[in-house]
């Protein structure tokens, strides 16, 4: 289970609401792994979080843009590559390939990705909105 809290915010109300929307879907999906029944409930949570995953990188990509925040690129490139990874255990899960294992690795790096990303990358938008530039 993780947290979002204030230091986690962008500046961005509505960064940050799709943000604790993301931890809230990880939590789900913690909750259905835990669970060893609910398998089909984490793949439920899994296409969720795929599909906003990427319509959210869009946004924030956008918005890092708009406020020409130093880490934009960074950015970018971090979102295409956890897509990539992403998509790797999405299509196992999709194709029935769920082991123990691939349960464990993807909520690893669900987890460190939310908590990472959004702590270090994403949190340095705070500056730039605060600048006013944009």
């Amino acid at each position: 289970m993780i947290t979002w809290d204030e230091s986690m915010s962008t500046g961005v109300p509505l960064i940050d609401a799709q943000h604790k929307m993301l931890f809230q879907k990880f939590n789900e999906f913690s909750e259905a792994i835990s669970d060893v029944t609910s398998r089909e409930a984490a793949a439920e949570t899994l296409d969720f979080l795929q599909f906003y995953a990427t319509w959210h990188f869009r946004r924030e990509e956008k918005c890092m843009d708009e406020y020409q925040c130093p880490v934009a690129a960074q950015n970018k490139q971090a979102h295409a590559e956890f897509l990539a990874t992403f998509d790797g255990f999405y299509e196992k899960w999709q194709n029935g390939t769920i082991t123990p294992e691939l349960v464990r690795e993807t909520h690893r790096e669900l987890e460190s990705w939310l908590v990472n990303h959004i702590g270090h990358t994403d949190t340095q938008l705070r500056q730039c909105v605060e600048k006013g530039i944009g």
